[in-house]
């Protein structure tokens, strides 16, 4: 089976963020679609941890140009930690089979079958983000098949409710929760 993520790096490390319109329109026209699951790219911890040693040699040597050296650090890494995203993980979800797999995370496959079965915008894992769930009447929440951005714009919050849509329709099960 083909992979779906975007082009993986070294060590099998996935790359770069496809972009909610993306993922409504590969959830739309495939048999397969993978739901990334985004995170940080540890660089902006990296170069953190560079700048408090930078910041305390600083204070050691009392040294106001390697301090202020330290502070524009310190900012790089939090401009690094809030712009640079990857994907090292994620659901794959085939319509066809109705499954969703994880990649790089924890969780069994789950096949999709008989009543319950429901795909739920609901509140995020990070504050101030949307996700969608695969949840079972029963069992509860199954599977976090996508944790969005905190502070989506308007227009991100219909591509999101329209994914949402598009997973309901495609797996052959209800929609809940709220429409964005």
């Amino acid at each position: 089976m083909a992979e779906p993520a975007p082009a993986a790096g070294p060590g099998g490390l996935r790359y770069g963020t496809p972009a909610l319109a993306e993922l409504v329109q590969a959830a739309g026209a495939g048999p397969t679609v993978f739901l990334p699951k985004v995170e940080a790219h540890p660089a902006g911890m990296a170069v953190g941890a560079l700048a408090l040693a930078l910041g305390v040699t600083a204070g050691a040597w009392q040294s106001p140009a390697l301090g202020w050296v330290a502070l524009a650090a310190m900012m790089l890494a939090m401009l690094l930690h809030a712009r640079v995203m990857r994907v090292r993980a994620g659901w794959e979800v085939d319509f066809v089979a109705r499954r969703v797999t994880p990649h790089g995370l924890y969780g069994e496959v789950e096949t999709i079958d008989g009543e319950g079965w429901s795909v739920v915008c609901a509140p995020g894992d990070r504050r101030q983000s949307i996700a969608i769930d695969l949840r079972h009447a029963e069992r509860g929440r199954v599977a976090r098949l996508y944790d969005s951005a905190p502070r989506l714009r308007s227009a991100q919050m219909k591509q999101l409710s329209e994914l949402a849509d598009v997973l309901a329709r495609r797996l052959r099960v209800e929609r809940a929760g709220p429409r964005l």
